[in-house]
């Protein structure tokens, strides 16, 4: 056989691809770093301690407590007024432990900021979802005429803070401003999680009556103490106030560009159950007759809170 024959016979030869270049480290994509996991070691507390700042536990306890409000309006709006009052002080009393939880170890101990901003951005937030419950009783004012009271047992000195329910967002409105306080007059402070602190501080004490920041931690027991205005002066004793008092003003700008973490809690539906809804739910006999488009009847249901007058 000819060459030439040889060659037509022969097999094509495959068509082989290129190996592909090595790569190199600088080529691989970078990895995310791994978050490291938070503990009671790594924060220097005990396993006690850090039970106490667990955010979880907090918000769910203070969570079911409004749950329970909100089913006690939807269950009997009208008559049910003493039962609602009851669970807003069980709320006002639920939150005294988070409060001394943050006292006693974001500001005694000087430990867990991001943990302890969190306690305080949950208590503030159940607040405003307790007050998303439509009562038949004004909430606020409720709060404001149980005049109940605990003590808060502060860090410096031998005082303690009487908070007051009519007073509530103050409560942790002042425990706020002493954790942002400590941790600003700390050298080592993360100022990225300083400032964002101070932007939840910030939007959580809008509506309390005495404490704006940057804020005095004032003494209750000195006679030039006067309830209901933020003209006060620090306690003997109190952490200085300097440093936070430059953060708040000399980089607003920065603080105040950060997104917000506040909710908006929209306020529930409400159904007057002596007139409207299933009738094996309602509370009398009135739906014997046709709703009519009153005040009450026929509007399957309402937003907000009325007069607490016996109707």
């Amino acid at each position: 056989m000819s060459t030439a024959k040889k060659r037509e016979l022969s097999p094509a030869a495959p068509n082989v691809e290129p190996a592909p270049a090595a790569t190199t480290a600088a080529d691989k994509p970078a990895k995310k770093p791994r978050k490291t996991a938070v503990t009671a070691k790594s924060l220097g507390l005990t396993e006690d301690e850090f039970d106490r700042i667990k955010p979880a536990p907090i918000k769910s306890s203070l969570k079911d407590i409004v749950k329970t409000l909100a089913q006690q309006v939807d269950d009997d709006w009208h008559d049910g007024y003493e039962e609602q009052a009851e669970t807003k002080r069980e709320w006002f009393v639920a939150i005294q432990e988070p409060l001394q939880a943050v006292l006693d170890i974001g500001v005694g101990k000087q430990k867990a900021l991001a943990q302890c901003n969190e306690v305080l951005k949950i208590v503030s937030d159940s607040f405003y979802d307790l007050l998303a419950c439509p009562c038949r009783c004004d909430t606020r004012e409720e709060l404001s005429e149980m005049d109940k009271s605990f003590d808060l047992e502060l860090p410096w000195g031998e005082s303690d803070y009487k908070a007051e329910s009519g007073y509530a967002q103050d409560a942790w409105s002042y425990v706020w401003v002493a954790l942002l306080r400590v941790h600003s007059n700390k050298d080592d402070v993360d100022q990225g999680l300083l400032l964002q602190c101070i932007k939840d501080a910030h939007d959580n004490m809008t509506e309390a009556e005495m404490m704006k920041l940057p804020g005095f931690l004032y003494d209750q027991n000195d006679e030039e103490y006067e309830s209901g205005t933020f003209e006060q002066k620090d306690g003997k004793g109190a952490p200085s106030g300097t440093k936070l008092a430059n953060f708040v003003k000399n980089r607003a700008s920065e603080w105040k560009s950060l997104p917000t973490t506040k909710k908006v809690h929209r306020m529930r539906r409400a159904i007057d159950r002596r007139f409207d809804g299933t009738p094996e739910r309602r509370t009398r006999d009135y739906h014997l007759y046709d709703d009519d488009d009153d005040s009450y009847g026929g509007g399957g249901g309402y937003r907000g809170s009325r007069d607490c007058s016996i109707m």
